[in-house]
């Protein structure tokens, strides 16, 4: 069934946000959010694992305070981010839920009404910001955790669990050969039997696969393939992997500002030739590049003349409808110390920059 404007509204949003040492981010964040939907009904949880807050419901949000990690592994920080989304998910009460990095900024004027409309009318379950493609270790064509936005409507929030399967992986990745064919087969060794067989056998599959196919093909074409291709089973994974392939819910993403080597013409003929046998002949799973020509666009916000992110800052430049519509800013605290405070609520909020940033596609055609 659609829902009108009015009805999306009174559904509501819930943005749900981790932070470590992100206080001032996230307070540029609301600010920019508030100042872009002055009509929208939203809540905003922060679950701070570092207590880098001062007061119990500072700037506007709805403050946790996040638990001791419940996994002391070397990958221990992915977990307690996920522990901490999960417990923020726990405090939703609104249809749709979006779990947002402190360093993930949405720039388009009057997004949330745009983006839960355009969700509850083409009946999406699973919307967001994909990995960058040059991440080639990072799982495709589903939202990543980052921004990652869920119609509870459609995806029950007692089956949602952001834990990440890095020690799954990690283990598995330790393994002998022998161990891994043997997990195929159905025989498990003793020390992996507390594991799901599930999951045990589809890591098997993927650490083989780039160990006999991927890594001796990267020795020989080092610039076109990867030892590690769609590895990643980092926070969000266990959503990603349910809902972002399966038929009974649509998954959309952000398009990316990137450029692949599989879809721009070279001057060399042989090479134009070359892009085209591997886009044919390399399957998806081994392919350094995403193999969908519509993942991302060639568009980059200087186009629009606006701040050039990506080239000057090394940023992520993200596009819908092919407009601008977030940046990423990525391991945002350590660098947004290094640009201050000042250069990134310039980039934010300089008034000249922003009427061209922010136009949602309707008014700019007005």
């Amino acid at each position: 069934m659609e829902h009108n404007s009015t009805q999306i509204l009174m559904d509501g949003l819930t943005i749900c946000t981790v932070s470590y040492h992100s206080a001032s981010l996230l307070d540029l964040n609301l600010t920019l959010t508030r100042e872009l939907n002055p009509a929208a009904n939203f809540r905003w949880i922060v679950v701070d694992n570092d207590d880098d807050f001062q007061s119990n419901e500072p700037h506007g949000f709805q403050l946790l305070k996040g638990d001791p990690c419940n996994n002391l592994g070397r990958v221990h920080g992915s977990y307690h981010h996920a522990q901490s989304l999960n417990k923020a998910l726990e405090h939703v009460a609104t249809r749709f839920v979006l779990a947002l990095d402190p360093d993930f900024f949405i720039i388009r004027e009057n997004w949330i009404q745009e983006v839960l409309a355009h969700v509850s009318r083409k009946n999406i379950s699973l919307w967001g910001a994909p990995y960058y493609p040059h991440a080639s270790w990072k799982r495709r064509y589903v939202p990543a955790a980052y921004c990652m936005l869920i119609d509870l409507e459609k995806i029950e929030k007692d089956k949602l669990d952001q834990t990440p399967e890095l020690d799954e992986y990690l283990a598995l990745f330790a393994s002998s050969t022998l161990d891994l064919l043997r997990i195929l087969v159905g025989n498990t060794p003793p020390h992996f039997r507390n594991m799901k067989r599930a999951i045990l056998q589809d890591i098997a599959r993927t650490v083989l696969r780039n160990r006999l196919i991927a890594a001796p093909l990267s020795a020989l074409f080092p610039k076109r393939f990867y030892p590690n291709t769609n590895v990643s089973r980092d926070t969000g994974f266990k959503i990603q992997n349910e809902y972002g392939a399966n038929p009974a819910h649509v998954a959309e993403t952000l398009k990316p500002s990137y450029r692949s080597d599989l879809f721009t013409k070279k001057k060399s003929a042989w090479m134009n030739l070359f892009a085209q046998a591997y886009y044919r002949l390399v399957p998806e799973n081994l392919s350094i590049y995403p193999k969908r020509r519509d993942y991302s666009t060639l568009m980059s916000f200087k186009d629009f003349g606006l701040f050039d992110v990506r080239n000057e800052f090394g940023w992520e430049e993200y596009f819908w409808d092919d407009k601008p519509f977030a940046m990423h800013i990525k391991s945002g605290t350590k660098k947004f110390e290094d640009i201050g405070f000042n250069t990134l609520k310039e980039i934010l909020f300089h008034p000249t920059k922003k009427s061209a940033l922010i136009k949602s596609p309707v008014e700019a055609v007005n």
